[in-house]
């Protein structure tokens, strides 16, 4: 019995960790939720709505079908906050184009919306919130997402990473403010956990 303690305890000291430094990010929130952080942070076009928001995006008209298409824009455009990772359009279509056809079928919602709550993060997250966070964990910090697993982002340089290696999906561009949500957007998918 003491044996088992042992072993979860470093399980239970890292979650510890994970949720203490979620909480510093939600401290770190500005009140008026729509600060800048040097600027970087875009005015949402015309809306207040995440999926109103992305849909006058250029880049993200893929992202915002396949949210329509799982059906989690009302969820998004609701009460609730998230801070949200969304695949560029050449993301998706870096896939074959047979894999993304059969993503929007609705015989696969079910793997859609799995691999969409993969990039949504409970909760606002402020590029300047986010800078913080990696600094005060050297670098390194894990959001809780709404799917199987948590993302870790890391700082190299001036790339965030969300994961490790050549292949990891990168931020690139301003976040965008979208009345209670934040969008990150990023190079790759987000691969499921293993």
């Amino acid at each position: 019995m003491g044996h088992s303690n042992r072993l979860r305890r470093p399980a239970i000291q890292k979650l510890s960790m994970v949720v203490a430094l979620a909480a510093m990010l939600g401290a770190c929130q500005d009140n008026d939720r729509q600060a800048s952080d040097k600027g970087t942070v875009e005015a949402s076009p015309d809306s207040n709505l995440l999926t109103s928001a992305i849909g006058d995006a250029a880049d993200l008209s893929i992202s915002t079908r396949l949210i329509g298409t799982a059906q989690l824009g009302s969820a998004l455009d609701g009460e609730g906050s998230y801070t949200v990772f969304l695949p560029v359009d050449e993301a998706w279509e870096s896939l074959e184009e047979a894999e993304l056809q059969a993503i929007e079928s609705a015989d696969n919602r079910p793997q859609l919306i799995s691999v969409l709550r993969q990039h949504i993060a409970p909760g606002y997250v402020l590029a300047a919130d986010l800078e913080k966070g990696l600094a005060a964990g050297n670098g390194v910090v894990t959001l809780t997402t709404m799917g199987a697993a948590p993302i870790t982002l890391h700082r190299d340089g001036q790339t965030v990473t969300l994961g490790q290696g050549k292949d990891a999906p990168r931020i690139v561009g301003a976040p965008m403010v979208a009345g209670n949500d934040v969008v990150y957007r990023i190079d790759r998918l987000i691969p499921p956990p293993e």
